[in-house]
């Protein structure tokens, strides 16, 4: 590649493969990654491993999880470098890292930062939200998140996200390097639509550890499905939060870890 070349989530390589007992070359590609700074009124925040795409919503869905906004209307203006991988962002009311809690580097790939304190604002107050979903649906939509991403499939390097409404098909999935970063970029696209989160379900490819359900909390998203496994923490707040908790989706079965009354069996309606 040159350094001209417009990066994209993608990058060719010409690797060495073994197989039946060769050595030959072929080409493949990889999944990007790159280091984006959050400059927030002139301030370095945070620098992230991320994919290249989808910055806006990434950068909105971090402040917002971290706690530096409480809304898209707190940001005055956004600019992103992509030379120097660095989005200026200026906000009305700059909060104080040090005022917001001690760094808490994540579990996930690409070592996501959080903020202390959001993690215990987070879990005062469970949700209360009256949202049921059809365990079918649960079922279709983790297997159509998993179907089309043609960057995981290309690659194998990405973990996807993608936000459902009662269960119906979602009309966008995020791909990332990080799982945490996918959550935070379908998170971020929900606040710039100005999205009502109180009937979403947050889908995800990858495991569910804790800084995920701070993520979804702050949206007060109800219900949070994946493929993957949870982590004893991330079960012990689902609890604490009010937000139900499903892992291990196959095609024909899965795990509810807490609030199954959100899930519905065949035969049962959807009243609300």
């Amino acid at each position: 590649m040159h350094d001209d070349t417009p990066l994209t989530e993608m990058v060719p390589y010409t690797i060495t493969r073994y197989r039946n007992d060769q050595l030959t070359e072929e080409g493949t590609h990889v999944a990007a990654e790159v280091p984006l700074t959050f400059q927030v009124n002139g301030r370095e925040i945070a620098t992230l491993m991320c994919t290249p795409s989808h910055l806006k919503a990434y950068a909105y869905g971090f402040l917002f999880t971290s706690g530096f906004i409480s809304s898209t209307d707190d940001i005055a203006s956004f600019s992103l470098d992509e030379k120097k991988w660095r989005a200026d962002i200026q906000v009305k009311e700059l909060v104080d890292p040090d005022l917001l809690g001690q760094r808490v580097y994540t579990s996930g790939c690409g070592k996501g930062v959080m903020y202390t304190s959001m993690m215990e604002l987070s879990s005062r107050h469970p949700i209360d939200s009256q949202c049921r979903v059809h365990a079918k649906d649960i079922i279709q939509v983790i297997g159509w998140l998993q179907r089309c991403s043609d960057l995981h499939r290309i690659t194998g390097g990405v973990h996807s996200a993608a936000a459902s409404i009662r269960g119906r098909l979602p009309d966008f999935f995020i791909d990332d390097i990080g799982r945490h970063n996918a959550v935070d970029k379908v998170l971020g696209t929900l606040l710039l639509e100005k999205t009502d989160c109180t009937d979403i379900m947050l889908a995800c490819t990858g495991r569910i550890s804790s800084e995920i359900l701070h993520k979804a909390r702050r949206l007060e998203i109800p219900i949070l499905a994946s493929r993957g496994a949870p982590t004893h923490q991330s079960i012990l707040l689902a609890r604490e939060m009010g937000i139900t908790l499903v892992g291990f989706v196959r095609p024909t079965n899965f795990a509810i870890f807490t609030h199954a009354q959100r899930i519905l069996g065949n035969g049962e309606k959807n009243d609300i």
